[in-house]
């Protein structure tokens, strides 16, 4: 899952930003890392074994330790981050951009753009819900003309 990830980044950068490169960062699953084994393997069995393997083909880091990978996107100057579940990457990014985020899933046999916000059935017709992530999802449409 790690090789497709990447090569879906990849492709969708090049295709569709126009950015030939790009730096990912591939986040660990396991608090720290795993701890070298202590905390879960996934990191030394599978994570670190894809990354070294796609660092042949990419511009690629990690595994990142989650819960320090936005802090350090910036100084290791990477574009992407990758992680493992939901939660792990949204989390953050949603706390960093709030309602002017938008989701574009790559990866299907098209690429889907939409709000980043469930669809808010609580809130219908109550004259509270905020477009603006609807706005920033149509302006990505448009721009990149998708």
């Amino acid at each position: 899952k790690i090789e497709k990830a990447c090569k879906n980044v990849s492709y969708f950068y090049s295709k569709i930003i126009k950015r030939k490169k790009i730096k990912i960062g591939i986040l660990g699953l396991n608090p720290h890392n795993g701890e070298n084994g202590y905390i879960g393997t996934e990191e030394k069995e599978i994570i670190i074994p894809a990354i070294k393997k796609l660092q042949k083909r990419y511009s690629i880091i990690g595994p990142l330790s989650p819960d320090t990978s936005f802090l350090q996107r910036k100084k290791l100057k990477i574009d992407v981050l990758i992680g493992h579940y939901h939660d792990q990457i949204l989390t953050a990014f949603k706390t960093k951009f709030d309602l002017d985020a938008i989701n574009i899933t790559i990866g299907l046999p098209f690429i889907r753009i939409s709000p980043d916000h469930g669809v808010g059935i609580d809130i219908i017709g109550k004259g509270v819900a905020n477009p603006k992530s609807f706005k920033n999802a149509i302006k990505f449409f448009s721009k990149y003309n998708v």
